[in-house]
């Protein structure tokens, strides 16, 4: 609870006379109680503690809570809005804003939310944010939204009382908690009167920090004190720095705390230069996926069986990422459920890729296009020798990067894929910590699709619904084997992640691209 105290003007008279002696014991306390007053009504404010963070870019759809799961809009959603649950480091699943849920029945989930909690602007969460959220995602509006690609299976929300709410769903949801993280809570009515646009550019969450000023390549924001888990710091700026060199130089120099999405060369640099760095792996995995729905060599799965055998990703992992993950066996990174420990990565082996390439008809090769963002620094590096090793077998892979808001809107929106046939979108067990969930966003639901293999998706769409989990992750195991055999993508590795800090910063994690910012503190 935070208080704001008003104290008023103590008004105190001194005397040139030497009489100081004559007053009592009373009167003297009164005086030197001012006197103390008066130092500390003079005393310099404390310094307030601002923290920046650079990020490759801002969402290019503002603070739309309902934009996107994927970076670089979590990290700054992530400082505005809370979702109804969360999962740790370790993808076990937390109570967040619901602090209960119940399976009503097969198509029906009931949740409670966590009691005292406003929004920023002073208004109450109550259960009607729930179905305003699930109105807007079952809304025809909704259907260019990011989350609701994610949780395309809600039907409707009916309020029970001022905490509670039930859920209901097209098709049974086994797994329906995992989803709800991306399920954002907005301020209802504020919500549905400004819609889409005017809430996204004039956010109002639950979460630690609130909106003062959104330009175009920074967004200031103030700490929000009410938030029922308040930050330690003052002031919040997220900064766009599209190179990760400028990224780096910027915690350098001090003019930024924390550096996202730094690479393996970068964080020995920093190191050198006194901050400090952090690894982990991400839940994901990094991958060329292709673009089959357009037809072309890459619509054989001959051909990308072929292109996975033609790269070293052993030697990527060694030369650039010392040696801090593995090459991935799968789309899906070991922390999901689903993921499949029998599978062995495609070994490197450039003469099976060429044998591949001549019985599917491209003796000579073919080329293609390559999309990617700018700013991935060691990823970047990743692409041209993936482009390298294709070369060595007759293919030409051309690379083209793009800003983050073009390249997320040309993959996520624009039918033609921009003419290419890959692009560098992650197999992510996040949000939901599910193998199901890359299977889904490299499927035939995916709207605009960019592979849809109608062999799969019956199966994809049984395993959704399967309530015993031993058969659930059977059904999943057979998945992650038959899409690692017919190669939708380029399974490259488990994504390592890297960022830097300034040795004041205090408490930092990044948990699946969320930014713990209520946690983190500014020390001298």
């Amino acid at each position: 609870m935070h208080r704001i105290i008003s104290q008023g003007g103590v008004q105190c008279e001194a005397s040139n006379s030497v009489e100081v002696k004559l007053l009592s014991s009373q009167t003297y306390a009164i005086f030197r109680f001012a006197v103390v007053l008066a130092l500390l009504w003079t005393w310099p404010a404390q310094a307030e503690k601002t923290l920046r963070v650079a990020v490759n870019a801002l969402p290019p759809f503002l603070g739309h809570p309902f934009a996107s799961t994927a970076r670089p809009t979590v990290f700054t959603t992530g400082a505005i809005y809370d979702g109804l649950i969360k999962f740790d480091g370790d993808g076990t699943l937390m109570p967040w804003l619901a602090t209960e849920w119940k399976n009503v029945d097969e198509r029906t989930w009931r949740f409670t939310l966590r009691d005292n909690v406003v929004f920023s602007n002073g208004s109450p969460l109550t259960s009607d944010s729930i179905v305003a959220a699930v109105e807007w995602l079952t809304s025809d509006a909704s259907m260019r939204d990011g989350v609701r690609g994610e949780i395309q299976f809600l039907n409707s929300a009916r309020r029970i009382d001022r905490l509670t709410a039930e859920i209901t769903t097209t098709y049974p949801v086994p797994n329906m908690p995992n989803y709800m993280g991306s399920l954002i809570m907005v301020d209802a009515p504020r919500f549905r009167e400004l819609g889409r646009q005017g809430y996204a550019e004039a956010p109002v969450g639950t979460g630690p920090f609130k909106v003062e000023t959104w330009k175009a390549t920074s967004i200031s924001m103030t700490a929000n004190l009410t938030s029922w888990h308040a930050p330690k710091l003052d002031r919040l700026e997220i900064i766009a720095v599209p190179d990760i060199s400028g990224r780096a130089q910027g915690l350098l120099s001090g003019r930024i705390d924390i550096a996202v999405g730094l690479g393996p060369d970068e964080r020995m640099s920093v190191e050198a230069g006194g901050a400090v760095s952090k690894a982990w792996l991400d839940p994901s995995v990094a991958a060329i996926s292709f673009v089959t729905v357009h037809g072309g060599p890459l619509a054989d799965a001959r051909v990308r069986q072929a292109l996975n055998y033609a790269v070293n990703k052993s030697a990527i992992i060694e030369n650039l990422f010392q040696g801090l993950t593995t090459p991935a066996t799968q789309g899906v990174s070991h922390q999901a459920f689903g993921f499949n420990p029998n599978l062995e990565p495609y070994p490197y082996d450039p003469e099976k890729a060429k044998a591949l390439l001549k019985d599917s008809g491209y003796p000579d090769g073919f080329s293609f296009v390559f999309l990617t963002q700018t700013g991935l620094g060691s990823g970047t590096l990743v692409f041209q020798q993936v482009a390298a090793d294709l070369a060595r077998v007759g293919v030409t892979m051309e690379v083209r990067q793009l800003p983050a808001a073009a390249y997320l809107n040309t993959i996520l929106r624009d039918p033609t894929h921009g003419g290419a046939g890959a692009h560098s979108t992650i197999w992510p067990a996040w949000p939901i910590f599910d193998a199901l969930r890359p299977l889904l966003m490299h499927s035939c639901r995916r709207a605009p699709a960019w592979h849809c293999d109608e062999n799969i998706q019956p199966k994809i769409e049984e395993a959704l619904v399967e309530w015993d989990p031993v058969k659930g992750l059977k059904a999943r195991h057979e998945l992650m084997a038959y899409t690692r055999d017919t190669a939708p993508a380029i399974f490259l590795y488990e994504s390592p992640e890297f960022s830097g800090l300034s040795p004041k910063v205090t408490g930092y994690k990044q948990m699946h691209g969320y930014i713990n910012y209520h946690e983190i503190d500014l020390i001298d």
